[in-house]
């Protein structure tokens, strides 16, 4: 299919959209699990790939009781800030000229991230694709959250753009659902860890893609 590049405005999830970093977050709990020195479960250890990390940490906190949960996250956003320094990649080759033909076509971009924005900044940075971007954002700087119609509505308000001119590039369905409840676009990447919802995740995007190279043809 050919994309038209001329739009006003592109919103990007990070983690499994622009970086190939899935793998990294549902694996950080394993991570976890071996610096504090606990056993690994085998049916946790069977079920991190489609698990959240946050979920999977609160599990264990309920289960020990001797850790805080908010402790925990922060110690897993930290071992995630070192993928992104040294070993995440680039979800596929083709994303910086996917970048590079949306600016060059007027659009404004930002990255909306549930990590930490300065994280996300430190690998978006070593990639060489931050340049591209008029913001880095995260949860923390908004009152609402990736699963409300009005945290895209923010962002349109932050990026000086209209509704009906903005896509959102994401891998997660929960995210899809409230950006297209806020009447954007929606051009989602597939991901692996994302399987289960991969149906429904067709079904709702206007644009569905394996690789980004796809919206060039």
């Amino acid at each position: 299919m050919r994309f038209d590049f001329k739009i006003d405005a592109a919103i990007f999830d990070n983690d499994g959209t622009l970086m190939d970093t899935m793998p990294y977050w549902r694996y950080t709990t394993l991570e976890f699990l071996l610096a504090h020195q606990m056993p690994v479960p085998n049916e946790m250890l069977v079920s991190m790939y489609d698990s959240s990390s946050r979920k999977l940490l609160t599990q264990i906190c309920e289960e020990t009781g001797v850790t805080d949960l908010d402790d925990a996250i922060s110690e897993v956003e930290g071992y995630m800030h070192r993928h992104y320094l040294y070993d995440a990649k680039l979800k596929c080759p083709a994303v910086p000229e996917l970048l590079r033909r949306l600016k060059a076509g007027g659009a404004r971009l930002c990255v909306a991230t549930a990590a930490p924005r300065e994280y996300v900044g430190d690998g978006l940075r070593r990639l060489g694709i931050l340049k591209y971007f008029d913001f880095v954002t995260d949860n923390r700087e908004c009152s609402y959250q990736k699963r409300q119609p009005e945290y895209f509505t923010a962002l349109l308000e932050r990026l000086g753009a209209s509704a009906d001119r903005t896509w959102v590039f994401e891998d997660a369905l929960y995210a899809m659902e409230s950006a297209k409840a806020a009447g954007l676009q929606v051009c989602a990447i597939e991901e692996n860890t994302q399987r289960k919802d991969r149906e429904a995740i067709m079904a709702l995007a206007d644009v569905y893609v394996r690789d980004y190279i796809e919206l060039f043809d």
